[in-house]
């Protein structure tokens, strides 16, 4: 009867030391949560609800735990509605492709997109071909302006300008003073979409073909075309001179 007795303590004593632990366990996620939160270690969080804090030896009370929660609940809940960059749209480029329209936006709510882009130019291209990015695929050149800034390593290895308003859509990247076929572009778009004033776009880019061959550039465009924007065309000026292996994103401000 005793050793009964003994066995049931001691599985009481389990039982009681497991739920303890359980206990614990929550609360170290809860605190650990409140920590990184507090911290920055998370996405930044505003949290305007009351925040307890407990000190060493304090014994916790539940409404303080419970209004520490509740403003965690609060502000994560909000974290859909503040706005970053996300990716909205990929395309690994499988086979010699013209253009690639990207469509479905919605400039004036997306008010910026990032571009970007890593083209492999198909082999036989002559040396000026251009790759463009077209608001509403629109081909006007009267409606584009850009001031661009290019060094070529191999060729002339100085810094040249050029200032017009004669590509039909936002330079991407060119040549330069080297060549296109086989060559590989790649750089990064800021475009700021929102109707109400002029458009504009701020592209770093580069060309490569060798170590000894490649080419630096840094553009800004205008576009004064009208309506809001819902798509972008990608485009080579020359037939099929997105090659194979290149990849573009767009990242939108949601």
């Amino acid at each position: 009867m005793k050793q009964n007795n003994i066995r049931r303590n001691e599985g009481f004593k389990s039982l009681v030391t497991e739920y303890f632990k359980d206990i614990s366990k929550g609360l170290r996620i809860g605190l650990g949560i409140l920590i990184m939160l507090g911290t920055g270690a998370l996405v930044a969080v505003a949290v305007t609800g009351t925040m307890n804090t407990f000190s060493s030896g304090q014994v916790l009370d539940a409404t303080a735990m419970n209004t520490n929660f509740n403003s965690l609940k609060t502000a994560i809940e909000g974290i859909p509605n503040q706005k970053a960059m996300r990716l909205i749209y990929e395309n690994d480029i499988t086979s010699a492709t013209t253009s690639v329209n990207i469509t479905g936006l919605d400039g004036d709510s997306d008010v910026s997109y990032d571009i970007v882009y890593k083209i492999i130019s198909s082999s036989g291209l002559p040396i000026n071909t251009l790759y463009l990015l077209r608001p509403n695929s629109d081909a006007t050149s009267s409606n584009y302006g850009f001031m661009n800034i290019s060094m070529t390593n191999g060729h002339s290895g100085t810094a040249s300008a050029l200032n017009n308003n004669t590509q039909q859509g936002f330079l991407l990247s060119s040549p330069g003073n080297g060549t296109s076929a086989n060559s590989i572009h790649f750089g990064k778009a800021i475009l700021l979409a929102k109707t109400g004033s002029i458009r504009t776009l701020t592209n770093v880019c580069g060309r490569y073909i060798s170590n000894t061959d490649f080419t630096f550039q840094q553009t800004f465009g205008t576009w004064t075309g009208s309506g809001n924007i819902v798509n972008l065309q990608f485009v080579s000026d020359q037939s099929n001179g997105i090659g194979a292996g290149s990849r573009i994103e767009v990242w939108a401000r949601r």
